[in-house]
């Protein structure tokens, strides 16, 4: 196991920014669509579905609007596919209009109980009118895409559970009997075959970008910080765009507002010395997240935390160095499950969750990493190394949280043929990586963060970071 010392730095890679340049953002043309629907057809077919209902609203948007560019926003959505016929896609009033941006080959029909309340009802459809022209009767075989699917032994319920809107259920209930109605999130979120874990060059340059802002969204924050400070008014230097955002952005200052974990800033929380604080945002296909103590040095850290860096903070980096090492094509989850184990004890650090998860454009679509998992590391995948180490009496946690993406030679070489200035900044990532942090990453691992494993100890000396030694 590596040495874990702190170093003195000249720069990140947040501080010679290499500028995203628009013109390289791909467009998700109507060809990327129907190799998405083509895969998941196939889905479809391996479980026997005649058709495939996907449901999403503004929280759970990702499954719908990977199909077909449409994000619902105030309302909801439906997208209904039949076996061998377009698909059709449910929508009210504002999504509606919304909809002239779809390049997806499929059907608009208006269901106007999805607008707001309060909204006309000029056309009057009937949900039930809906589904009998779309074609479902008593041999339909329907896969409902909702949010998450559940371990059944948890429920006292005998058939599938299923979390859309209940009506919507019993509508289709009309036409097909519930045994034929069956949770069919697996198709977008498995580990191994979810449709989006299955990333195309296109959709790495996409979160590529939504890294880059991040992290220097972050990294913002985290330079400007100062004492009696408001954690509302750190909040500005965000320096947001018009980004759609998958996470409230979080800045908390003090032990109590740290450790409530997805706070919002708050008003009247001040800034001052030794404070826990954490900084994190993520937009679509990304976060970027910070915790650690506002010091310049240990001198400042209160006696009865006087043991933070060098017992908690420097194993914790430990552990992620490990981490990003074992990230590689072929090995297993479970593999890198143990090994963060191994090194600092995944309950006696106090990490009550997963040691990393796999991202898309919702934050959290699955986590493989679980003990004694077989599943493997393949290329397509987008992964974040996120686990908080976190203590009580007193509270003292640690994060240093960033995305990466698994890509073998031909799809890096697809990166670089897009967006030759994503590939430029994955590739200056991936020197001070391994040449500052002393990381040994593999060729195929792929940070999407300007401060990819940086991990700050002191937060009021950024200059000063954790670096691993042989």
């Amino acid at each position: 196991m590596k040495t874990i010392l702190t170093k003195q730095i000249d720069s990140l890679p947040c501080d010679n920014p290499i500028p995203v340049n628009y013109s390289e953002i791909p467009v998700i043309e109507k060809s990327d669509y129907e190799k998405r629907f083509q895969y998941l057809r196939q889905l479809m077919d391996a479980n026997s579905y005649s058709h495939l209902i996907i449901y999403g609203d503004r929280e759970h948007f990702s499954n719908l609007h990977y199909m077909t560019g449409l994000d619902p926003r105030f309302e909801e959505a439906l997208l209904i596919i039949k076996k061998d016929t377009k698909p059709v896609l449910l929508l009210g009033n504002e999504c509606y209009v919304y909809a002239n941006m779809i390049r997806a080959d499929i059907d608009i029909e208006l269901f106007e109980p999805f607008s707001l309340i309060g909204q006309p009802y000029n056309k009057n459809n009937k949900l039930s009118d809906l589904f009998k022209k779309i074609g479902f009767d008593n041999n339909s075989r329907v896969g409902v895409v909702g949010w998450k699917y559940y371990p059944k032994h948890l429920f006292d319920i005998k058939a599938d559970i299923i979390d859309i809107p209940h009506y919507i259920i019993e509508t289709l209930r009309l036409y097909t009997p519930i045994d034929n109605i069956k949770n069919a999130t697996d198709l977008f979120n498995d580990v191994n075959y979810g449709v989006k874990h299955q990333l195309s060059a296109k959709d790495i340059v996409h979160f590529e970008m939504a890294g880059t802002k991040a992290s220097r969204s972050v990294y913002n924050v985290l330079k400007n910080l100062k004492e009696g400070m408001l954690e509302i008014e750190a909040s500005a230097y965000f320096n947001f765009d018009g980004e759609p955002i998958a996470t409230h952005p979080n800045i908390s200052f003090g032990d109590f507002n740290t450790g409530l974990g997805v706070a919002s800033p708050l008003y009247h929380q001040k800034l001052k010395t030794g404070d826990m604080v954490a900084v994190g945002v993520g937009f679509r296909g990304s976060l970027v997240h910070k915790a650690g103590m506002f010091i310049k040095d240990e001198r400042e850290i209160v006696k009865e935390k006087s043991h933070y860096i060098e017992k908690i903070v420097k194993p914790y980096f430990s552990s992620i160095v490990a981490w990003y090492e074992a990230i590689k094509i072929g090995n297993t989850y479970g593999a890198v499950y143990d090994l963060v184990d191994d090194i600092i004890g995944i309950k006696e650090f106090g990490i009550t969750l997963n040691p990393g998860h796999l991202i898309h454009t919702d934050e959290w679509t699955n986590s493989p990493f679980q003990k004694g998992n077989k599943d493997v590391i393949k290329s397509g995948v987008a992964i974040q190394c996120d686990y908080t180490v976190s203590f009580s009496d007193p509270f003292m946690s640690s994060h240093v949280e960033d995305g990466i993406v698994v890509a073998d030679k031909e799809l890096r070489e697809e990166i670089k043929r897009i967006s030759p200035g994503c590939y430029q900044r994955i590739e200056k990532r991936r020197e001070f990586m391994k040449d500052a942090l002393n990381i040994d990453i593999a060729d195929e691992v792929l940070p999407m963060s300007d401060l990819s494993a940086v991990c700050f100890p002191y937060f009021k000396d950024l200059r000063t970071i954790l670096v691993a030694s042989d």
